[in-house]
């Protein structure tokens, strides 16, 4: 696992260039930040589950992070679309799947959003999937680049930290307030 969290923890300062190049900025924008980040690894195991449609294996949500980094063992992942429906991903063996996170929306200023996703069982074999989350440090305030905000791109989103994610989430009603990110647009 060692050896996995360090390759994936390259793969992502890899992914973060080449996301902040594609929007424009420069390659190494954030570069400290990301370098001084956390890197979350989550080991999930769905048991199989004689009814599937009556069990759900994690709630619809999006990230917190920068970016996830997901390796599945077989299907069960979702996303949803624009039109609010669930599509499942396929499982190819040796894949991994990368996500965008509530850190990456906020950074890019709406540009690009968040993957709202969650994972379902099935009737037939476990599941396991490791997914690695990226984000900046505890406490580094994260906002959209001033770059990505102007006339045409007003700022959309308010900063915030991991630490600000935690403190939401601590909350008793946390499902019932719905999802992180709504509580940062302007």
């Amino acid at each position: 696992m060692g050896n996995y969290a360090k390759a994936i923890h390259n793969l992502q300062k890899q992914l973060m260039e080449l996301i902040l190049e594609s929007l424009g900025l420069n390659p190494n924008y954030l570069q400290e930040e990301v370098e001084d980040g956390s890197q979350v690894l989550a080991v999930n195991c769905y048991p199989a589950c004689p009814e599937p449609e009556l069990t759900l294996g994690i709630p619809p949500h999006s990230d917190y992070s920068s970016i996830t980094i997901l390796l599945q063992s077989c299907p069960g992942l979702q996303l949803m679309d624009r039109d609010k429906n669930w599509l499942s991903v396929p499982a190819m063996e040796g894949a991994l799947l990368v996500q965008l996170g509530d850190q990456m929306e906020v950074l890019s200023n709406g540009r690009y959003k968040s993957v709202i996703h969650q994972a379902t069982v099935n009737s037939e074999k476990p599941r396991f999937s490791i997914a690695s989350l990226h984000s900046l440090a505890l406490d580094k305030k994260i906002g959209p680049a001033p770059e990505l905000v102007d006339e045409e791109h007003p700022l959309s989103y308010k900063e915030f930290s991991f630490q600000d994610f935690l403190d939401y989430v601590s909350g008793n009603d946390f499902i019932s307030r719905g999802r992180f990110i709504e509580t940062l647009k302007n």
